[in-house]
């Protein structure tokens, strides 16, 4: 404000004072305009990977990144309620960040926070294990002649056996994943496809495959021989106690007399009667 003075002549009014807006200089509300939403705080703040002990905030608005490369730099806006020095945690390009409001950064001021670039994590690709391509076998007994052949694949192998003559006994093996070959398809009598299958294990595939065993070795089982334990002592037999009781005395009888006529014989004592 300006402050002008009229001077007065003598004689004359004396002079007026008044004020008048100068051209330089705040108006009214000038600093509540620093205040309002949108203002921006001072100088960036770094944010941190590292959680810390206390988060008074979570920032869900969205998160406008304003400078990329090695350092970001994303402009956020103060929460209500919220007050410098309390951490609000923030996403960025999906990884979480912690940054601390800084002094002077009242609810709804902006400020910026850098991040770090994270690098991104490179996909690691599934090796798939290779494919298993079974080989395979075709042996054939022609009447006494015996005729074989390796094949690199089960396909060859199909393709040459659909050739093949009906008038003697064939076998087709295929590998199978453990090493070991099965018949996967055979013709001709039981005799004969028997006998083609006890030959091409004991013979023709150490021919044919030298790279596998002609036959797997028989699996010999341990033998446990149990422990022997000595034999328990005999019980002795059981004490019978035999208690022997008196025989009752029978009464005595009376004599008998050959003739109830008679008298008893001298010294014979006399026969008892009833009463």
């Amino acid at each position: 404000l300006c402050c002008e003075r009229e001077t007065a002549s003598q004689g004359e009014m004396p002079p007026r004072h008044f004020h008048r807006r100068g051209p330089r200089g705040p108006g009214p509300g000038a600093v509540l305009v620093a205040a309002t939403a949108g203002a921006v705080a001072g100088a960036a703040i770094a944010g941190s990977r590292r959680r810390p002990h206390r988060v008074h905030h979570r920032y869900a608005d969205r998160v406008v990144v304003v400078q990329h490369g090695a350092e970001r730099r994303v402009t956020l806006i103060c929460p209500a309620g919220l007050a410098p020095g309390m951490v609000m945690e923030l996403v960025v390009d999906g990884q979480p960040f912690f940054a601390t409001i800084p002094g002077g950064v009242a609810p709804g001021m902006q400020f910026t926070v850098i991040v770090p670039a994270v690098a991104p994590v490179a996909p690691v690709a599934a090796v798939a294990p290779p494919a298993f391509v079974p080989a395979a076998a075709i042996v054939s007994d022609n009447h006494g002649t015996w005729m074989r052949t390796r094949y690199e694949t089960l396909k060859g192998a199909e393709a040459a056996w659909s050739r093949l003559s009906l008038f003697y006994a064939s076998v087709l093996f295929v590998q199978t994943r453990t090493g070991t070959f099965t018949a996967f398809k055979d013709y001709g009598t039981g005799a004969a496809v028997a006998a083609i299958k006890k030959r091409f294990h004991h013979e023709f595939l150490h021919e044919l495959f030298p790279e596998f065993p002609s036959h797997p070795p028989p699996v010999q089982a341990a033998l446990v021989t149990p422990p022997t334990y000595p034999a328990a002592p005999a019980a002795p037999p059981p004490v019978v106690e035999t208690i022997l009781e008196p025989l009752p005395t029978p009464p005595s009888a009376p004599p008998a007399y050959a003739d109830d006529d008679l008298p008893p014989a001298s010294g014979a004592p006399p026969p008892a009667y009833g009463a």
